[in-house]
C-alpha cells in the first residue's frame, strides 16, 4: 500500500502510514497482555489449568484497575516491548517471504 501511495517511504504519506502501523502494533501488543479483560488472558486461559482459569475469572472485575495501575507504574513497558518485538519480527518475516520487505 505504501508503494502505491508514495514511492518513497520518507514522503509525507509514507511517514503517516508508518506511524499508524507503529501505533497499531503497540495496541496489538498491549492487547496480548494476559490480564483480564484483555485478549491475552483469553489466550492464557486456553492453555492454563482450570485452577488458573478460576483465578483469572476472579481477577476480571478488577482487571481494568490492575492494568491502569501497572501502566502508571511503568511495569508493563517490558511486556509490551516484548510483544511488540515479536509482532514486528513476525511481520518482517512475512514481508520478506512475499518479497515486499
Amino acid at each position: 500500500l505504501l508503494r502505491l501511495i508514495s514511492p518513497e517511504p520518507s514522503g509525507m504519506a509514507g511517514q503517516v502510514f508508518l506511524l499508524l502501523a507503529h501505533i497499531n502494533i503497540i495496541l496489538a501488543a498491549f492487547n496480548l497482555i494476559p490480564i483480564p479483560p484483555l485478549d491475552g488472558s483469553k489466550i492464557l486461559m486456553g492453555f492454563a489449568p482450570e485452577s488458573a482459569n478460576r483465578v483469572l475469572n476472579q481477577l476480571e472485575p478488577f482487571g481494568f484497575f490492575i492494568v491502569i495501575g501497572l501502566l502508571f507504574l511503568g511495569a508493563l513497558n517490558p511486556v509490551i516491548n516484548l510483544f511488540q518485538n515479536i509482532i514486528v519480527m513476525f511481520i518482517s518475516l512475512i514481508l520478506h517471504a512475499i518479497g515486499a520487505g
